[in-house]
């Protein structure tokens, strides 16, 4: 599925994407798990509130996306968990 949304720079990408009725796998939402992560084509997000992924896993792209926000135009890959290493 590909889907292009218009979201706030001030609400979790989840949260705005569910806002939008496009429904992203979240369980903890606290960015304490792997079930919402993301990779990032391209852009820029804020996801220091996350606790899960590593600094090298963060620089390779990844994204929880129950606490990233958006920081510029951006295209991510949803429902990887399955890609994580």
């Amino acid at each position: 599925m590909d889907v292009t949304l218009t979201l706030p720079d001030n609400v979790y990408i989840v949260d705005s994407a569910e806002d939008n009725g496009v429904e992203l796998p979240a369980t903890c939402r606290t960015g304490n798990c792997s079930n919402c992560v993301g990779r990032m084509v391209e852009g820029e997000v804020d996801q220091l509130d996350q606790a899960f992924l590593t600094d090298k896993q963060v620089k390779d792209g990844w994204v929880l996306l129950c606490v990233a926000y958006p920081r510029s135009n951006c295209t991510i890959k949803t429902h990887q968990e399955a890609y994580l290493v």
